[in-house]
């Protein structure tokens, strides 16, 4: 008989006597409690295959497989030891020179303490404490060559019991499945209704099967520990993913399925698939995944868990995610109708269904199904005490938050998740959306070019654009157009977050594609209206009113109204347009962040990255404003009011050798000077930018008074020109009121000047800051003493 025969009988020897020892007591305890059941389900569990017998048997032997799994892994660490050991002591003596250098001070004294205290003791297996090397080194030898020897056998036990492990766990997942499916057929017969004696039955049986069931959870566990032991986490998850989840695969993905609701290729029953392989996996092996996770969870020295290590079995990511995604990648059709569909909402809806599962996957599995469940649990637990049942009393785990959350980021950093992720042609999706926001932007500029800024270029929906006008204030149908294509850039049926940094650069190319057509308008290189009618055939479908071509920049109206969209635009993109789009990708609630797998700290992060950009973009509006307000606006005013100045001149006509009496109020073109000022101001006071305020005005009536006082103080010299004229000749002087031609005059433009005076002060401006309003006051100020006391 060899040494390995030797070695397995004394092991089974004492594996037999340790069961029946600790098996006839079990029993005859396990017979007393079970002694109240009820004929019916003792007959059923003959019928079923399930009596309490063979059950306790198969707990023993599975119980058996676990210890020598311990077993197994006890003579590996010895072997591993041994080879350690022989390895030591035959390294060079340099090495060991070094080693033992530390210890000659005390080598004396250590020498003497082995010598009295150690000389009695007989060298073993497992103490090296004895003081002579060549005794020492015999046993080490002589151990190393016993384990050398038993090597192969011991590797060939190892593989037995390792195989042994994943073919019970292989017929208890089975088994699971059948009774699962059995319960399930029974609650959809139970559910037809009956009474009395049918209730009983069915009530019963609802019991055995929970037991069972909690029977088969328990040997599940004695596997899966073994196969934990001997570093075989693989194996079962192999055979999990083999045996539990492949069936449910298979019985459920199909093109047929995916393109269920929908027209084919749209992939319309993708996410009611996954939801349903989700709820099933989790209804049927979900006390599994649960007790698997609580199990294996690794802790660190100080009691914290961490995910950062793979966990010796883990179920939820290996055998449920991988062959998931597997199959999924595996199959060219559906791989093809998932991965490249070739249409944008199509590909976007699948990225989500698919992005959803996963980020749901943990918290769908190792979460209870319903809270009603413990409740059932509880009365469950009463009804088992009267029947003798104590199943209840076995280990159930409780999944926390924490759990959850390092199963959902190993889900994450599993390998199979980064292929997974590649297979997605996202940047040709971007590409895809991009090119449908352009096109809507280079429209909407088309029609602006053909029929002006009141062209109606909207093309979203009426609601969405009432919504925009209400809340931002915009007024011209561009704007609404514009808004709407960077608002539908981060909709749920649009964006997708891998996209984030491609999404946010491309709004701000959209603005910088409008600001850069302001901009040309503004500098006249654009005109408006005046359309030419293409050669060859025209759609008479579409009817288009032609107008004259002009440049919007010489109208006050346009310049002004494009500038407060600007305002409102610069004032969205840092407020609400940036707090939308920080709600998209960091979301506030919980539910919503489950899916960015990120930190606090990541998402704030993100959001100040946003922030920046989108600041730093709206800093490219200021001066587009500012040129409209104090260079456009103002030379085109200026100008508007410039035209009545005009008349100033004919004040010394109206006087001259007319024998009119002195005036008593301002000329009538007085009042029109400011008049286009005063009506642009009363029509967009309440859409004056903030940091514009009242500059612009100072800077039109400032160009105007001065150019009024250059008009007065010209027509001064010439009153008093002609009146040194006239006294030369000594010509009569006509007495009208007491008043000469020339005073009359000067008494004409001083009453002017106040009327003047006036105007500006009604548009809220202090005359005294202005130059041309002072130097009038002293070019008029000498007729003051001709006025009526």
């Amino acid at each position: 008989m060899g040494a390995e025969e030797v070695l397995r009988w004394r092991l089974l020897q004492q594996q037999q006597s340790g069961d029946k020892s600790s098996g006839g007591k079990n029993k005859k305890s396990e017979e007393g409690r079970r002694g109240g059941y009820e004929n019916v389900l003792e007959d059923e569990e003959e019928e079923d295959g399930w009596s309490e017998d063979e059950t306790e048997e198969e707990f023993d032997h599975i119980c058996s497989l676990e210890r020598a799994a311990y077993t197994t892994l006890y003579l590996l660490q010895q072997l591993h030891s041994s080879s350690a050991d022989v390895s030591s002591m035959t390294t060079t003596p340099k090495k060991r020179a070094t080693q033992s250098d530390g210890d000659d001070n005390d080598g004396s004294n250590n020498n003497n303490n082995i010598a009295t205290n150690g000389s009695n003791n007989l060298p073993s297996l497992s103490d090296f404490s004895s003081n002579d090397n060549a005794s020492l080194n015999g046993v080490v030898l002589e151990k190393s060559r016993f384990l050398a020897k038993l090597a192969p056998r011991i590797r060939r036990l190892e593989s037995d019991t390792a195989k042994c492990l994943v073919s019970t766990l292989e017929e208890l997942l089975v088994r699971v499945r059948t009774l699962m499916e059995d319960d399930n057929d029974a609650n959809e017969e139970g559910q037809g209704g009956g009474g009395g004696d049918n209730t009983t039955v069915y009530d019963n049986n609802k019991q055995q099967r929970k037991s069972q069931h909690d029977d088969l959870l328990l040997m599940i566990g004695h596997c899966l520990r073994g196969l934990a032991l001997l570093g075989k986490g693989a194996d079962a998850e192999s055979a999990f993913a083999r045996v539990a989840i492949m069936p449910i695969i298979r019985s459920k993905l199909s093109m047929g399925k995916l393109d269920e609701g929908g027209s084919r290729g749209e992939c319309a029953g993708l996410f009611f698939l996954l939801d349903g392989i989700a709820n099933t996996i989790s209804t049927m092996y979900g006390s599994i995944l649960r007790s698997s996770e609580s199990m294996f969870t690794n802790e660190t020295g100080n009691g914290s868990k961490s995910s950062s290590s793979r966990m010796e079995v883990d179920l939820v990511t290996c055998g449920v995610w991988v062959p998931v995604a597997t199959a999924l990648m595996a199959d060219p059709g559906i791989k093809m109708a998932i991965f490249s569909p070739g249409i944008a909402n199509v590909l976007q809806a699948n990225y989500s269904a698919l992005d959803t599962f996963l980020s749901e996957l943990a918290s769908s599995l190792l979460l209870l199904q319903s809270p009603q469940e413990e409740v059932t649990q509880d009365e469950e637990e009463k009804t088992s005490i009267e029947t003798g049942n104590f199943s209840h009393l076995y280990y159930r785990p409780t999944i926390q938050a924490d759990a959850i959350e390092r199963a959902q980021a190993r889900l994450y950093a599993h390998p199979t998740t980064v292929e997974f992720s590649k297979r997605w042609n996202l940047p040709i999706y971007y590409q895809l959306r991009f090119a449908e926001f352009c096109k809507r932007l280079d429209k909407a500029i088309e029609g602006v070019c053909r029929e002006g800024w009141t062209a109606d270029v909207f093309t979203g929906d009426a609601k969405d654009g009432k919504k925009i006008s209400d809340t931002f204030g915009y007024e011209l149908p561009f704007f609404f157009e514009l808004y709407d294509i960077l608002l539908s850039m981060w909709k749920p049926d649009v964006y997708l977050r891998p996209l984030t940094h491609r999404f946010l650069r491309g709004a701000m190319q959209l603005i910088g594609r409008v600001l850069a057509f302001v901009k040309d308008g503004a500098d006249g290189k654009i005109q408006f209206g005046g359309t030419e009618e293409s050669e060859g055939e025209t759609d008479l479908s579409e009817t288009s009113v032609t107008i004259p071509a002009y440049s919007w920049n010489e109208r006050v109206e346009d310049v002004a109204v494009v500038a407060w969209e600007l305002t409102i635009l610069e004032t969205c993109l840092t407020h609400d347009y940036l707090d939308y789009v920080a709600n998209t990708v960091c979301p506030n609630d919980k539910e919503s962040r489950q899916s960015t797998h990120n930190s606090s700290l990541e998402l704030e992060e993100i959001r100040s990255l946003a922030s920046e950009v989108l600041v730093e973009c709206s800093q490219e509006f200021s001066p587009l404003v500012s040129n409209s307000w104090y260079t456009l606006i103002v030379d085109r005013l200026t100008k508007q009011c410039c035209i009545p100045l005009t008349a100033v001149k004919g004040v010394a006509a109206t006087y001259r050798m007319t024998n009119r009496p002195p005036p008593t109020q301002a000329s009538p073109f007085v009042a029109s000077i400011l008049r286009p000022l005063k009506e642009f101001d009363t029509t967009f006071s309440s859409r004056t930018p903030p940091q514009i305020g009242d500059e612009w005005k100072q800077k039109i009536i400032g160009a105007v008074s001065s150019k009024y006082s250059i008009a007065v103080e010209d027509l001064i010299a010439t009153v008093k020109r002609t009146e040194e004229a006239l006294k030369s000749r000594k010509t009569r002087k006509m007495m009208a009121g007491g008043m000469s031609d020339g005073e009359k005059v000067k008494l004409q433009l001083l009453l002017d000047y106040r009327q003047y005076k006036e105007d500006v002060e009604e548009l809220g401006l202090e005359s005294d800051n202005i130059e041309g309003l002072v130097k009038l006051n002293q070019l008029t100020s000498e007729a003051e003493s001709l006025l009526p006391k």
